[in-house]
């Protein structure tokens, strides 16, 4: 997710389908120069009760069917020396693209395993609010979308935003989704906030882009908050130190053999 030119500002100002269709397929196309590696911290906020920290590592790449990503993540334990809420960390390979594909295992020892059905939707560790559906977002490739409209985020800053439908028999569709909202900023069509709608056309979820950052010459992602609208539980996800323009070994993301390939952390990581 990059910050790409800047076009001349227009305040709120509708575009035609055949534009928003090009919007969202030069969305696809965006992707970082080279590969990257992000550490990261997420908080999970519940309503009631304390903050549950976690902390985690990502490597990405692209390849002929889209992003692919290698996440990372595990509990963190307390100041205290006490144990943490969960000592057990988790692994996934994402494919994201027109015929998106996740895999998890959860320890080191362990072959990587196609996730599929309803698991595409449960938490990746207890606690969190991440699934591999929120990691791959395969909406972003649905074929069809309602073009929605501007609207504000904050108090200056314009989207446009996309309903973007589910096929019929996908397993988002069967799960109950009814559409999924994309908001693209309407100076730079970089992402800035995603809604799930159910069945009844109510948000079920927001997933919300608070900052970029800078670095090496590029814009990552710094700051996103998820947020369940039923509980009105939440999950924070911070960046802390990054690089970018890196290679990684192709085999870091092949679920056959990941098991023996660990990925490095870059040595050009930058704190942020």
């Amino acid at each position: 997710m990059r910050l790409g030119g800047e076009r001349a500002s227009r305040f709120m100002e509708r575009i035609d389908t055949e534009e928003g269709a090009q919007r969202l397929a030069a969305f696809r196309r965006q992707r970082l120069v080279g590969d990257f590696c992000f550490e990261f911290e997420l908080a999970h906020k519940p309503r009631r009760g304390r903050t549950i920290p976690y902390q985690g590592i990502m490597w990405g790449s692209w390849n002929e069917s889209g992003p692919i990503t290698r996440f990372r993540v595990s509990s963190v334990r307390p100041k205290d020396g006490g144990f943490a809420n969960s000592s057990e960390g988790v692994e996934l390979i994402i494919q994201n693209g027109v015929a998106p594909q996740a895999w998890i295992r959860r320890n080191d020892g362990s072959d990587f395993e196609l996730i599929e059905g309803e698991a595409l939707f449960e938490p990746i560790m207890p606690g969190l609010l991440y699934s591999p559906f929120d990691l791959q977002m395969p909406f972003i490739y649905w074929k069809d979308f309602t073009y929605e409209g501007p609207t504000l985020v904050g108090v200056t800053r314009v989207v446009q935003q996309f309903l973007m439908q589910p096929p019929v028999l996908s397993t988002s569709a069967e799960r109950g989704i009814s559409g999924v909202r994309v908001g693209l900023d309407d100076t730079y069509n970089a992402l800035w906030r995603i809604e799930v709608v159910n069945a009844e056309s109510e948000v079920a979820s927001r997933f919300a882009v608070e900052s970029f950052k800078k670095i090496q010459e590029q814009y990552i992602v710094k700051r996103i908050t998820l947020m369940d609208y039923t509980s009105r539980d939440r999950t924070t996800f911070e960046v802390k130190a990054a690089a970018v323009g890196i290679s990684l070994n192709r085999d870091s993301f092949c679920p056959k053999s990941a098991r023996s390939v660990d990925p490095p952390i870059s040595s050009s990581m930058k704190e942020l």
